[in-house]
């Protein structure tokens, strides 16, 4: 037997088992899903997510959401425009439509979606023009989501003249799609007229509701049998488009680059009398050519290729908001396929096998094939898509002249994509384009794809039966593919990615153990990269994990980016004068007891960081890898500088004695703040003292307040001032309370901080004297004690408030123990004879009977293994 029919019977053979362990998983799954409740167990109010919003869920838990998968709606209007009757009919359409107030937590792992109550939509509005305004939409748009506290849309008015302004609504691509900007768009049209004139607004029909599509679509998952057999059947043996890899540009994994070419006049109207004369639709032919293309430039003649396929095809979807699509592999063999004729008709043939099975949601066939969904260098199956571009939505508002608005997102949801853009009637001229992930392609390669592309629709749209000619060898020449490191030893980081497979697989691999054949899956792929973060503190996705997929391979990817972390860390206070790298963060405080752990949290997500310290303290963060800039609180020129040319900001620095100068240092960073987020940590002390003992997120401050405390506040209302005149992205303020952690700043917190009496009363082996309790409020409630957070879980929190600012206030609360607990766990930990004694009349007081809600950041307060307070007392006291 040769060589290459060996390997051939072994891949065979791999696929084999890969299927049979899919099968086994899928119905082990489909098991528990039936032993549960729908809703996930909890009343009405809960809904399962639909397999289309399973998939975007997951894409962000594996660490490939952001702006790829937001959906800005954009509209330029000129002419008289009323905000406040465009802000009620926004919140009507709010209202009316669950999904766009809904949120998206999860327990045990299974998603879920929750209504949440109907509020006013508050419209941004800030002046700007020209590039200024091109620049903020775009970050407006691109900005992320919190799709475990909401809110899902964002609206934003950029006037740029007093009759000339651009309206943008961005939403998560888990709430909607491209229908439902059509559903959006018309019935926000006739709300606006309603309010403009003073009539009622809301329609007479109810709308119908997605969770409901949700709950039948699951409902009807047992009764895809046949449907998922059929993908079964067809998809197996497929591999994923051999796209090279000569020529794509490291580091830029997921960045989108576009290139096109104009069309001759006539070539639409051609491509559609070809079409006719096929008995195909224009999105046929171009999916053909997109075929025809791929078979020229690989020489592959089994070619996978994804398209999108709606499920509005009944009379309740038509007018449904949510994300109603579904992927439809088509896989068309083309052997001996030698003209653009042939692959036409074949390609119709398959398209319509599939969508006779449309209805089987991509998610399943991917669940059902198991690891057979990616060949072994981690490539999805479905890695190339092409597409008739339809022209882009767009608001209608009586009195103005409306016209959609172009807003660009950076990212790509496939490796290659072939479009075809018919232009319009405004005279937009038609092409032809290609757009690609410049990670995994590289240009040349791309421009030779694109030309391919032209040709075939240029021939096929003059009436002509190309010929074809699989000379692959063009573009997939022997070595081109990337090639994991088969024959590489296991590197530094190897034993570690084993021993965190054993601990979640349930058996320990060797260097070559495949993530799949041990039982892997999604999900387990998001706790392999958290758990492997953790533990080695460099940068590392779930992609990364079902891309890798051994230890050896995973160990590389790790070694080459902890390699990278270590180049020696740039110095100095000329921060203004240095060009920062795309998306950095400064960091204030960066050797403080929080900044550090933001620091390692921000290094293990891969950004990059400027951390702003004390000339003396530099040589604490310069070993992390990061850009240092020198500079002081009380300096307001070094805090300008620090700032400029930063993508976000994590204020976690304060002098805790000097709040003057905390307020003047906000005011400092505030001025030279310019784009992206801001993050400001603030204090549980900014409440003051409530009359309440539950104490919600957006309660009201009360007297008295600490001096500490209200400089914070003043602090976050500069906040809210600079976020609202300038129009510049999502603000947070972050309210923590005592932050407990392995540091040294923390350690004494813990020994001369406002713990610091019971502290030294216990190392002295004194009587430990609680804090004063005062009166028992009227809920009867006797407890009293401390808010605390563990500081990892402060950094996870403040990192992703800068990747997805929760716009307002919220609690960072890890839980609240009491003053007699805290005190004996202090004395059993130092080995004090000490005893506990109630407080006298003249006890000192702290803030104790209150209990503080963190409702909006919850899923992010998780603690992790490690991160309960005693763990944190004792690890604490170790230093």
């Amino acid at each position: 037997m040769s060589s290459t029919a060996g390997g051939t019977a072994a891949e065979a053979s791999r696929q084999e088992a890969l299927l049979r362990l899919a099968r086994r998983r899928s119905a082990d799954a489909r098991a528990r899903r039936q032993e549960r409740p729908a809703g996930g167990g909890e009343g009405d109010s809960r809904a399962p997510l639909s397999h289309a919003q399973h998939r975007m869920w997951l894409m962000e838990r594996l660490g490939q959401g952001g702006a790829v998968y937001n959906v800005p709606f954009a509209t330029r209007v000129r002419g008289p425009f009323d905000a406040a009757a465009f802000g009620r009919a926004l919140t009507g359409l709010v209202r009316r439509h669950e999904v766009l107030r809904t949120r998206y937590g999860h327990r045990d792992g299974e998603p879920y979606q929750e209504v949440t109550a109907a509020r006013q939509v508050p419209v941004r509005t800030v002046d700007a023009s020209g590039e200024a305004a091109r620049k903020l939409l775009g970050e407006e748009a691109a900005r992320g989501f919190d799709l475990a506290a909401g809110p899902a849309l964002r609206a934003l008015q950029v006037r740029h003249s007093e009759d000339d302004r651009t309206l943008l609504l961005t939403f998560p691509h888990i709430a909607v799609d491209g229908g439902s900007l059509d559903v959006i768009a018309r019935e926000l049209g006739d709300r606006y007229r309603a309010e403009t004139e003073g009539r009622e607004a809301e329609p007479e029909r109810a709308a119908p509701q997605y969770a409901d599509f949700a709950r039948r679509e699951r409902a009807a998952a047992d009764a895809l049998g046949e449907g998922l057999a059929y993908w079964t059947g067809r998809l197996a043996g497929a591999r994923p488009v051999p796209l090279p890899r000569g020529g794509a540009e490291a580091g830029a994994r997921g960045q989108a680059r576009v290139l096109s070419v104009p069309l001759e006049p006539g070539t639409v109207e051609g491509l559609r009398a070809a079409g006719r004369a096929h008995r195909a639709t224009l999105f046929t032919v171009v999916l053909s050519a997109a075929f025809a293309a791929l078979l020229e430039a690989t020489g592959e003649e089994d070619l996978v290729i994804g398209c999108a396929s709606s499920h509005r095809d009944t009379a309740g979807a038509r007018d449904l908001v949510g994300l109603c699509v579904n992927t439809l592999p088509i896989r068309a063999g083309l052997s001996g396929a030698g003209d653009t004729g042939t692959v036409l008709s074949r390609v119709r043939d398959a398209l319509l096998e599939a969508q006779r099975h449309r209805h089987v949601p991509f998610d399943l066939m991917v669940e059902r094939l198991g690891a057979a969904a990616r060949d072994s260098g981690g490539n999805p199956l479905v890695g190339v898509t092409a597409d008739v571009l339809a022209p882009p939505p767009v608001l209608r508002l009586a009195g103005a002249e409306c016209a959609p608005a172009d807003v660009e997102l950076d990212g790509v949801k496939f490796g290659l994509g072939f479009y075809l853009d018919e232009g319009t009637a405004d005279g937009t001229e038609p092409r032809c384009l290609v757009r690609y992930d410049r990670g995994r392609l590289g240009e040349e390669t791309a421009r030779r794809l694109l030309d391919g592309f032209a040709g075939v629709l240029a021939s096929v749209a003059a009436g002509g039966n190309r010929p074809l000619s699989a000379a692959g060898q063009r573009l997939a020449e022997p070595g081109a593919l990337a090639e994991g490191p088969a024959d590489a030893g296991p590197g530094a980081s190897a034993p570690a990615v084993m021993a965190v497979f054993g601990e979640l697989l349930g058996e320990r691999p060797g260097p070559d153990g495949d993530f799949f054949l041990l039982g892997g899956h999604s999900l387990l792929a998001v706790r392999v990269a958290e758990r492997l973060r953790e533990r080695l503190r460099v940068p590392l996705t779930g992609l990364d994990v079902l891309e890798q997929r051994t230890p050896r391979a995973l160990g590389a990817l790790l070694d080459e980016r902890a390699q990278a972390r270590r180049r020696p860390a740039s110095r100095g206070t000329s921060t203004a004068a240095r060009p920062s790298a795309r998306g950095t963060v400064l960091v204030t405080g960066g050797s403080g007891g929080v900044g550090a752990f933001v620091l390692q949290e921000l290094a293990a997500r891969g950004r990059p960081v400027r951390a702003l310290v004390r000339p003396e303290s530099a040589h604490l963060v310069a070993a992390d890898g990061v850009e240092v800039a020198e500079g002081d609180l009380a300096d307001a020129e070094s805090l300008r500088a620090a700032v400029s040319g930063v993508d976000a900001v994590i204020h976690a620095a304060c002098t805790f004695t000097s709040p003057e100068v905390d307020v003047a240092a906000m005011r400092a960073l505030l001025d030279g703040w310019r784009r992206g987020s801001f993050v400001f940590v603030s204090s549980v002390d900014a409440y003051g003292r409530p009359s309440v003992t539950d104490v919600a997120e957006d309660a009201v401050p009360e007297e008295p307040l600490t001096a500490y405390g209200r400089a914070k506040l003043d602090c976050e209302r500069m906040l809210w001032e600079a976020a609202g005149r300038s129009g510049r992205g999502g603000a947070a303020a972050v309210r923590a309370p005592i932050v407990w952690g392995p540091h040294p700043r923390l350690r004494d917190q813990l020994r001369w901080g406002a713990t610091g009496a019971l502290f030294q009363a216990a190392r002295a082996g004194e009587p430990v004297v609680l804090p004063a309790a005062g009166a028992v409020p009227a809920s009867g409630d006797p407890w009293s004690g401390v808010p605390w957070i563990h500081a990892a879980a402060l950094a996870r929190t403040l990192v992703t408030c800068a990747e997805r600012p929760p716009q307002g206030t919220v609690n960072a609360i890890g839980g609240h123990v009491g003053w007699e607990e805290f005190a004996g766990e202090l004395i059993r930990l130092l080995g004090s004879p000490s005893t506990v004694t109630a407080a006298g009349d003249r006890a000192p007081g702290l803030l104790h009977r209150h209990r503080y809600r963190a409702e909006a950041l919850a899923e992010e307060l998780v603690p992790r293994p490690g991160e309960d307070w005693r763990s944190a007392i004792a690890a604490m006291l170790a230093l």
